[in-house]
């Protein structure tokens, strides 16, 4: 085991993957979670709270906020130089409600827990940090088989499910927009047990895991049309799966039109735009479009609420635009959302302008990204 990290930590700067762990798993073995499951368990580990942070490990526990799981290690020159410092802007850019990070590390030689918490304070890491193995045997999310590189990461949506992961020493930018689509994404209603889903379900289940409602209900259908009456437990389970699944999107679809019909009705400007936009994003057209439109006419018409809405229009248009890192982080696409901000707080009595002059403030202090 010791000889495996030894040859992790010798490989700084490279593409860490050692070739006897890759042949001795399947492709099947070493895949690791896949973008469009339900995340697993993080796994048994030996958890370290940095920088005087106290806060929960359990990915069940954290339903409700997005999740990044990132692999990292103190001697890993990609992690030290991109992943540890892009996570920590991303940290201190989010409220921890909206944003949960949890680093799995592998020690490097004779490495104490003490090293490790030492080491990574030092990197500015105020959070959970688990001691793993190397081989995805105590956790599925750090796997050098597998994902080929110590800095690697998992984005999990609010849901439960996997949206993206990746290199972001590599893709950077494509990390920073799938925290930012996570961010962003419509409420759904949340995916169970990694366990309760089988395979047949799985390409409708990535649909429903990347915000896509209406196909994850086509193609659920579509699979219930085909097995028809055949038998046999594999027929049943996905079945019943077709089911489960089909219960999310309606549940979903209730709670969204129930919130759109609640906040028109009281006519509350703000949630009502909030729940107009979640409604059309996902039901672009149908019924519930249709009853959208018209829930926006009689806002509109009936009360003074309009203009307010449209108000809350474009600062929610705004504010989603926000890169993830922002405040927390200066860069080109960072000052150039400042700017914007920036033009939208003169114009004075707009929605957001607090929370806006908050960000800009923050924004201010930092020392550009080198």
């Amino acid at each position: 085991m010791k000889t495996l990290v030894l040859i992790a930590a010798l490989a700084v700067g490279f593409a860490l993957a050692p070739l006897s762990i890759a042949q001795k798993k399947s492709k099947s073995e070493s895949a690791g979670p896949d973008v469009g499951q339900i995340a697993p368990p993080i796994g048994e580990l030996k958890w370290l709270q940095l920088g005087g942070v106290t806060s929960d490990s359990s990915l069940d526990t954290m339903r409700g906020s997005v999740v990044i799981v990132a692999d990292y290690g103190y001697y890993c020159d990609s992690c030290v130089k991109v992943g540890v410092p892009t996570l920590n802007a991303l940290r201190a850019s989010n409220e921890p409600r909206d944003l949960k990070i949890i680093q799995p590390t592998a020690g490097i030689g004779d490495d104490t827990p003490e090293v490790i918490q030492k080491k990574g304070e030092e990197l500015g890491i105020a959070g959970p940090v688990g001691i793993a193995d190397v081989e995805g045997v105590s956790s599925p999310y750090l796997n050098m088989g597998a994902n080929g590189n110590l800095t690697f990461a998992f984005v999990i949506g609010r849901h439960g499910g996997i949206l993206w992961k990746g290199d972001p020493s590599r893709k950077r930018e494509d990390y920073l927009a799938a925290v930012s689509s996570a961010l962003n994404a419509v409420p759904c209603d949340p995916l169970p047990a990694s366990s309760e889903f089988g395979p047949m379900i799985a390409p409708a289940l990535r649909d429903y895991v990347l915000g896509d409602f209406q196909k994850a209900e086509i193609g659920a259908q579509t699979l219930l049309t085909k097995l028809g009456t055949k038998a046999g437990d594999e027929n049943d389970r996905a079945r019943k799966d077709v089911n489960a699944l089909l219960a999310l999107v309606e549940g979903t679809r209730k709670h969204l039109m129930e919130e759109l019909e609640t906040t028109g009705g009281a006519k509350q400007s703000e949630r009502f735009q909030k729940a107009l936009t979640n409604v059309r994003r996902v039901f672009p057209k149908g019924p519930e479009a249709d009853r959208a439109s018209s829930l926006e006419m009689y806002v509109t018409i009936q009360s003074d609420q309009g203009p307010t809405c449209r108000k809350w229009a474009i600062w929610y248009e705004l504010e989603s635009a926000r890169p993830a890192v922002f405040p927390g982080e200066k860069n080109a696409a960072t000052t150039k959302y400042a700017r914007e901000l920036a033009k939208y707080v003169k114009q004075g009595g707009v929605p957001g302008v607090d929370r806006a002059k908050q960000w800009l403030e923050a924004f201010d202090k930092l020392a550009p990204h080198k």
